[in-house]
């Protein structure tokens, strides 16, 4: 595929930025931030503080200007040259460790916006699943690239190069084939285990979740990927993908992170009928018991 000029360089400064944000992650989840001591605004900047720290960049937003405009970024370039090695020699480990570590970043900035303790086995269930996914990623993206080059979708984009259209098609065949059939049938169940909510919810759970999602799901993905199958260096697509999927994350965990309230409901109306059924065996023969008394009960 044609690539855009000066992309290489462009992946480079977001595997740095993704560098920062493992910086970051790491320092958060030291200190305990997640615990919620500090308010969003104040975890932002704290952040860009513990990034600066942390790579040893000037703080004084002239010099960095400074150092930006000459282009002596010499710790970027190591950074970026660090990773692309380790890309090149583990390249399947590499690319589950970006992703986990990244999601985990995602689903922490969606847990700072309410006041709950820190959900670790949600956090946990995320850096899982995102693992999971850049692996099979990782194996998935060399078939759908040499299935899909143009040949379906060509002759109605003739105004466009051939490379536009296999883009378009890879990034279809991933969206709508890979997405709805094995990325989110994988999520629901895993981060249901993981968070320890019963079958019955799971299923609840991506029932009620799953149109929405695929809807925010294609609005996000096609354009980020049609850019990811068209114009990033192969080696670098998911890492690409992972720091774009830091936001997705972040609304993915926001609409669909938490499991407990499915647990909840379930043992409210455990609860419910057990009481129910206790009241009736204190009735005496052939009396009734109303029931308008558990209408709190949600609608199944």
């Amino acid at each position: 595929a044609h690539r855009i000029p000066g992309i290489e360089s462009a992946a480079l400064l977001l595997i740095f930025h993704l560098k920062i944000i493992e910086q970051e992650l790491l320092i958060y989840l030291t200190l305990d931030i997640a615990k919620k001591t500090m308010n969003l605004r104040s975890l932002v900047f704290f952040s860009i503080a513990a990034s600066a720290v942390g790579f040893g960049i000037p703080h004084d937003p002239t010099l960095l200007a400074d150092v930006v405009g000459h282009g002596a970024m010499t710790m970027a370039d190591k950074i970026a040259h660090t990773y692309t090695d380790s890309l090149a020699q583990h390249p399947l480990y590499t690319k589950m460790a970006t992703g986990g570590i990244l999601a985990t970043a995602g689903d922490a900035i969606a847990q700072s916006r309410t006041e709950d303790a820190y959900d670790r086995p949600r956090a946990l269930s995320f850096m899982a699943f995102d693992m999971c996914y850049r692996a099979l990623q990782h194996v998935s993206f060399p078939v759908i690239v040499a299935s899909c080059h143009g040949q379906y979708l060509g002759p109605f984009m003739t105004p466009f190069p051939t490379e536009y259209a296999a883009a378009m098609e890879q990034t279809l065949a991933s969206q709508l084939g890979i997405v709805p059939f094995l990325y989110y049938p994988v999520f629901f169940a895993l981060t249901a285990t993981i968070q320890g909510i019963t079958p019955h919810a799971a299923v609840q759970r991506a029932q009620e979740n799953f149109l929405p999602l695929m809807k925010r799901n294609l609005l996000f993905w096609i354009p980020v990927q049609f850019i990811q199958f068209g114009f990033i260096d192969e080696q670098l697509q998911i890492p690409f993908l992972s720091v774009a999927g830091l936001c997705w994350t972040f609304i993915l965990s926001v609409a669909a992170g938490s499991a407990k309230s499915y647990n909840s409901s379930e043992e409210q109306i455990a609860l419910q009928e057990n009481a129910i059924e206790g009241a009736r065996k204190d009735q005496p023969f052939g009396s009734t018991v109303s029931t308008s008394s558990f209408s709190g009960a949600p609608s199944r």
